[in-house]
């Protein structure tokens, strides 16, 4: 009896002592500027926050956010404006990511576009389906790239980060 008591308080000082780093984290990532979290969300949708720090580089304030990651706790340093300066996150070089997502679509969740964007591609495409969503950045502007199911076509269109139309289908 006394061992079982012994340990269940283990494992509840386990507990206790873990689950004040996760809320932390998650807390410090909350009080980030919007598009600190779109940018940060965009690399890693899915990974864990192990840790928000705020620098100053080059007289700019910068985010480091560091992921939980068994054996690697890859990061990202993030600009207040949401423009990503650099990245630790495993990916092979000319690599597409691809996550399967509730929509069907493959690489970016439909979900984590900004709205402008979703609004865009539902009025261009309202029963088209997704078959790829990839985010690029060019001169510093973000824009989405994304792929229709057609066979033989596969058509796309361009969005900007603002939901302005950049590319329209190619049929």
């Amino acid at each position: 009896m006394k061992l079982q008591i012994i340990a269940i308080l283990a494992a509840l000082g386990l507990l206790v002592g873990c689950k004040p780093s996760i809320e932390s984290a998650s807390e410090q990532f909350n009080q980030l500027p919007p598009a600190v979290q779109k940018t940060v969300r965009a690399q890693a949708p899915n990974a864990q926050i192990a840790d928000v720090t705020k620098k100053t580089e080059n007289g700019m304030d910068v985010y480091e956010v560091q992921f939980e990651e068994p054996g690697k706790n890859p990061k990202v340093i993030v600009s207040a404006n949401g423009k990503l300066l650099s990245t630790d996150m495993a990916r092979p070089a000319g690599a597409v990511e691809r996550l399967l997502t509730p929509t069907g679509a493959t690489g970016t969740k439909f979900s984590a576009l900004p709205e402008k964007v979703q609004k865009t591609i539902q009025s261009k495409a309202p029963e088209a389906e997704i078959t790829d969503i990839s985010r690029h950045e060019k001169d510093g502007r973000v824009y989405y790239t994304v792929e229709f199911r057609d066979t033989g076509k596969n058509p796309t269109i361009q969005v900007a980060e603002d939901g302005t139309l950049i590319q329209d289908l190619q049929k």
